[in-house]
């Protein structure tokens, strides 16, 4: 899910998978400026319904600026929270998801500078994904 996640951020924004928006982790060779997509906090399924997981996310902008980190996060928060029933993109072959509800548990919120003095901005989200 975290790749059909990632592809429906850059479907619908101006980031780019492998240039500035990575997936599960960001290499050590990404750009000052970019964002990452990861799966930090787990999620929760239910025994009755197995074809749903509440998919816990975490999104990551840097940037050189304290201000061009927080747009670029505000710009993937405000694509994402408080959208229901989106029909993520088919990464997978026959592998077909369907976002009932994304949430952002906050707003993004500052987590400081990294040890290269860049600016970082998070902001963690629920996806309640179900298989289409």
């Amino acid at each position: 899910m975290l790749k059909e996640i990632t592809t429906y951020i850059a479907n619908n924004t101006d980031f780019v998978i492998g240039t500035d928006l990575f997936a599960g982790h960001r290499p050590s060779n990404a750009p000052e400026e970019c964002i990452v997509i990861l799966e930090n906090a787990g999620g929760a399924t239910n025994f009755l319904l197995t074809d749903k997981v509440d998919k816990a996310v975490q999104i990551l902008s840097r940037a050189k600026t304290y201000f061009t980190a927080r747009d670029n996060i505000y710009t993937v928060y405000n694509l994402l929270h408080g959208k229901s029933w989106i029909e993520l993109p088919e990464v997978v072959s026959g592998v077909e998801y369907i976002a009932m509800t994304i949430e952002a548990i906050t707003i993004p919120q500052s987590i400081g500078q990294d040890e290269r003095g860049l600016y970082e901005f998070s902001v963690n989200f629920i996806f309640r994904i179900k298989d289409k």
